[in-house]
């Protein structure tokens, strides 16, 4: 089977789903079906938010319908309430790479970074970044 753009990109989002579904598993792991770190570990939820804000941080500025405020957002409410976002989020993610083409994936975006300036990147470079920084995010979550 011969790999293009379209291909790796799709493949790079459903891994990246495949592995906050896992995080999510292993953070609910016990017989109630609830979180088993909510009280044990309050640190997690601010890392989970973090994550979920990087993802739709990113998936903003790809799609081009970047609308939040230059201060970064906070997810407030139940670890349970996050595990669940973050999924969905993943899964938006990947449902809408699946129907990019390989030109809109080589087109360049133009996107603001507070603080950081200006920035010029293929949709492609982007969605790369974002499962990078993901995958980044998830460790800090494994290694607390």
């Amino acid at each position: 089977m011969k790999m293009n753009l379209q291909t790796l990109t799709k493949d790079l989002c459903a891994y990246n789903l495949w592995a906050n579904n896992e995080l999510v598993n292993r953070l609910t792991e016990n017989k109630e079906g609830t979180a088993a770190v909510s009280t044990e570990l309050p640190h997690i939820n601010q890392k989970l938010s973090r994550l979920l804000a990087v993802e739709e941080e990113w998936m903003e500025k790809i799609t081009g319908k970047e609308q939040r405020s230059p201060e970064e957002k906070i997810f407030e409410g139940a670890i349970d309430a996050l595990l669940k976002d973050l999924v969905v989020q993943s899964e938006h993610l990947l449902q809408y790479v699946s129907g990019l083409s390989e030109d809109t994936l080589k087109e360049k975006v133009s996107f603001d970074i507070p603080g950081s300036g200006d920035f010029n990147m293929t949709r492609y470079e982007m969605i790369q970044h974002t499962v990078g920084d993901s995958t980044h995010c998830r460790g800090e979550i494994v290694i607390s």
